[in-house]
């Protein structure tokens, strides 16, 4: 046994070592620790679960070596000290220490059914083929030993007398050998990169049918014998800490070569994106001084040489006299006026319809704005593929934000009586309001009104 643990140590030092040179951390080692039941030829009960079988202390080990996160080579290492009792043909009691190793193929369920998943849970299973070594002593139940010259009467023979130890040469044994095959599935917990905990129940085959030592206690017709186990276990993952471990990282970390196709792929949309953005920079480049130019002609701001609070740049008359009513180009308006206190008849309305005035400061319609917008109105029903723009407009006086705002309740003001009260329909009326006229720079009325410009659907 003590040199079984010494190679046992050993072989761990050298995968230690033989580890740290590998891509990804892939060695491991488990320490157990368990009992075994004996599943073997002697006497059973029928009401008792473990009749002649006694639960002993089982200890051991495996060194495993991932090839995959999903598969793996392990050598594992076991002691199973076997002990029952034997009523007939002879009572005994068995005495067996079996020393067996095993190399298996060793899988992963967690990973092969998830192979992404980030749980620290995994079920594993192997199965293996090696070799046992076992010591037998046999015993009366006075604990005394059993002489390997006592012989028993075999009922099965018809009184044909046996001993109870093998022979070999003239002499009895004392040791055999066979061959296992080891089934295992246990579930841990990976609770740190290096460190696992877990529980593992074992299921191993042997090609003898005499590991209790007492050859001729086997029955005709019997399977070899078995041993079941259940242990715990604590694993640790060598070199984890510096390096990716096979055991906690998930396919597709393992598979760089799906990582790098992935990486090339979006490598050729990063370059097909930068060359569109380097095209819609240079139309981008083309089109900035339109834009400044187009904001240049929306602003109010900017010289006004003529005063008609139209700026230069979109000025197409230049030279208009003070006061004279122009348009969003500076072009002259026709204002008319309509004479006071009567009122035109519809076939009387020019193209352009008188403007609608305002006090300082104020949206309410007098009774003079009132006559315009019903004759608006009459025009618009009497002819219903007509829409109108109300312009807005205010004095010099004030801010420019707040004369922008004014001009638009101005105009919002003329459009909402014409809806309300007139059923003129909505979409049939723009309000747009212009803000303030530049001259003349003090209180003065005719700048604060409405315009109306005609248009068809």
């Amino acid at each position: 046994m003590k040199r079984f643990l010494l190679v046992f140590i050993f072989t761990s030092i050298f995968v230690y070592g033989f580890s740290k040179n590998d891509g990804f951390s892939r060695w491991s080692i488990t320490a157990e620790y368990g009992y075994n039941f004996f599943d073997g030829d002697i006497n059973q009960t029928l009401l008792n679960i473990f009749p002649t079988s006694i639960r002993d202390v089982t200890y051991g080990g495996t060194i495993e070596y991932a090839l995959t996160p999903v598969w793996g080579l392990a050598l594992d290492g076991y002691f199973f000290p076997l002990r029952a009792v034997n009523n007939s043909p002879c009572a005994i009691k068995i005495y067996t220490d079996l020393i067996t190793s095993d190399i298996n193929a060793t899988i992963n369920f967690t990973r092969w059914i998830f192979p992404n998943t980030k749980s620290k849970i995994y079920f594993n299973g192997s199965i293996g083929l090696g070799y046992a070594y076992y010591t037998y002593d046999l015993r009366y139940f006075n604990d005394v030993s059993v002489p390997a010259t006592d012989t028993y009467i075999d009922r099965k023979y018809d009184g044909t007398t046996q001993y109870i130890h093998k022979y070999e040469n003239g002499a009895p044994m004392t040791f055999g050998v066979a061959v296992s095959v080891p089934v295992t599935f246990s579930v841990e917990y990976n609770f740190s990169k290096p460190l696992a905990i877990g529980a593992k129940v074992h299921y191993r085959a042997y090609t003898k049918d005499n590991l209790e030592g007492a050859t001729y206690l086997n029955w005709d017709g019997v399977t070899n014998d078995y041993i079941g186990a259940g242990t715990l276990f604590l694993r640790f993952k060598f070199n984890s800490l510096s390096k990716n471990h096979l055991r906690n990282i998930i396919w597709d970390d393992f598979e760089p070569d799906k990582g790098l196709e992935l990486a090339k792929k979006i490598e050729k949309k990063l370059d097909d994106l930068a060359g569109r953005v380097d095209t819609l920079e240079t139309k981008v480049d083309s089109i900035m001084p339109r834009i400044a130019k187009l904001e240049k002609i929306l602003s109010n701001d900017g010289p006004d040489s003529d005063g008609d609070g139209v700026p230069d740049v979109r000025d197409l008359s230049p030279n208009t006299a003070n006061n004279t009513a122009v348009d969003f180009w500076g072009k002259p308006l026709p204002i008319p006026v309509a004479t006071k206190g009567r009122a035109l008849a519809i076939n009387e309305l020019p193209e352009d319809i008188p403007a609608v005035y305002f006090d300082f400061d104020q949206i309410d319609l007098d009774n003079d704005a009132l006559v315009t917008i019903q004759r608006i109105a009459k025009k618009m029903k009497a002819d219903t593929t007509l829409t109108v723009e109300v312009r807005g407009y205010c004095d010099y006086m004030g801010n420019n934000p707040y004369n922008n705002l004014l001009s638009q309740r101005r105009s919002d003001r003329v459009k909402a009586e014409l809806v309300k009260v007139w059923g003129i329909p909505f979409d049939h009326i723009i309000s747009n309001g212009k803000g303030k006229i530049i001259e003349p720079r003090i209180k003065y009325r005719p700048n604060r009104r409405c315009d109306f410009f005609f248009g068809r659907l």
